[in-house]
C-alpha cells in the first residue's frame, strides 16, 4: 500500500482568541498528523499585474520554511520546479 503526503493550511486573518474554536470546526480524519507552523514568502515578478491584466498568469516565486524545526532549510519552489536551500 502506497502512502501519500497531504498538507493542509488554513489562511485568513482573525482574533487569536477565536482560533480554538475555529479549530474546533474543522474536522480532518488521517491516520497520523503533526503540528505545523511555517513561514511563507510569495515573491511577484514586477509585471504581474500586467501579465494578469493580458490574461495570463504570473509565476510567482514561493519561499517557505517549517518554524517547529531546528535548522530547517527554506523551500523554495515555482511552477513547475522546487529546490530546498539551506
Amino acid at each position: 500500500m502506497t502512502s501519500h503526503l497531504y498538507e493542509v493550511a488554513l489562511f485568513g486573518e482573525f482574533f487569536s482568541k477565536d482560533l480554538k474554536p475555529i479549530l474546533n470546526r474543522i474536522t480532518l480524519h488521517s491516520e497520523s498528523s503533526q503540528p505545523m507552523h511555517s513561514r511563507e514568502i510569495v515573491f511577484e515578478p514586477l509585471d504581474a499585474s500586467q501579465q494578469r491584466e493580458c490574461g495570463g498568469e504570473p509565476i510567482l516565486l514561493r519561499a517557505k520554511k517549517e518554524l517547529t524545526e531546528a535548522d530547517s532549510p527554506w523551500c523554495v519552489r515555482s511552477s513547475p520546479l522546487s529546490m530546498s536551500i539551506q
